[in-house]
């Protein structure tokens, strides 16, 4: 399974090979059974079945296969998942590996009690709190491991993020981002503004891993993974479920530009490590 899962932007062919393995089918199991029980403090913000999404199918897999790793290693882990809204995916860390403490933070205060009684129910202990990733209320060093799901490319000010992910890190701790690129760049984010994303991230937490050309060359390859192709697998991957004149007229009136529908999108994963 780590090779499957590696860093960078994923192939359909291995995407493909994933959704038929146990370890998703595991996964998927326990988000089956966690969404039948809670579906009604999944956030309305996004979809109600995170797992069941074109990039979370892969995205989800890559985080936990990072972080078992590390828990293997490393034993009692301090976890934050940043930007996390509501899923099913800190509960099944919870339950699938020993040894984390969770906590998860979003901007969205109204979820601190839905926390409050999927805890209960599930007798679990995972500890949310309300705050801004540019300036978070944890103390230095707090964590050793940061993940941050398809957040970075929504946001303006993604430097400032990582140097609070940095300042939360313990030293030899881990950083695991994914992000969405837009192959056409109409939607979050440009493939130019990835590369760019992708230096911010090098230049603090430093690898040798040639990563921001590795998004530009191979982002329009025709193995890689897109939305394009994912609707073709199951078109209920897609999170657009409204006729496409509909996003094309919005795109119009918003930015006056005629698009395609569905956008072609492609995900990228990545794991750093505070040196």
């Amino acid at each position: 399974m780590d090779k499957l899962l590696y860093d960078g932007i994923p192939l359909e062919d291995d995407y493909l090979m994933l959704l038929k393995s146990d370890s998703f089918k595991s996964m998927e199991k326990f988000s089956d059974a966690f969404l039948a029980k809670h579906v009604s403090h999944q956030t309305r913000k996004w979809v109600k079945d995170p797992l069941h999404q074109w990039s979370r199918q892969w995205e989800y897999p890559y985080v936990y296969n990072k972080i078992k790793n590390i828990s293997e290693k490393s034993g009692e882990i301090e976890v934050l998942d940043a930007g996390s809204g509501i899923t099913f995916f800190p509960y099944y860390l919870d339950d699938a590996l020993s040894g984390l403490n969770i906590f998860c933070c979003d901007y969205d205060a109204s979820l601190e009690g839905a926390f409050a009684k999927i805890n209960l129910q599930e007798n679990k202990d995972i500890r949310f709190s309300q705050g801004d990733l540019r300036s978070l209320s944890y103390k230095e060093e707090s964590f050793d491991v940061i993940y941050c799901i398809s957040v970075l490319e929504h946001t303006n000010e993604y430097e400032c993020i990582i140097d609070e992910f940095h300042r939360l890190l313990k030293p030899g701790g881990s950083l695991i981002i994914t992000f969405d690129v837009s192959l056409d760049g109409t939607r979050d984010i440009a493939v130019d503004e990835g590369v760019r994303l992708l230096e911010a991230l090098i230049n603090r937490f430093p690898c040798d891993s040639g990563f921001p050309l590795n998004l530009s060359s191979k982002a329009l390859d025709a193995d890689v993974l897109t939305t394009l192709k994912a609707g073709k697998i199951d078109s209920s991957l897609l999170p657009w479920k409204l006729p496409s004149f509909i996003y094309q007229l919005k795109s119009l009136v918003s930015s006056g530009r005629y698009v395609s529908w569905p956008p072609p999108l492609t995900v990228f994963c990545l794991s750093l490590e505070k040196q």
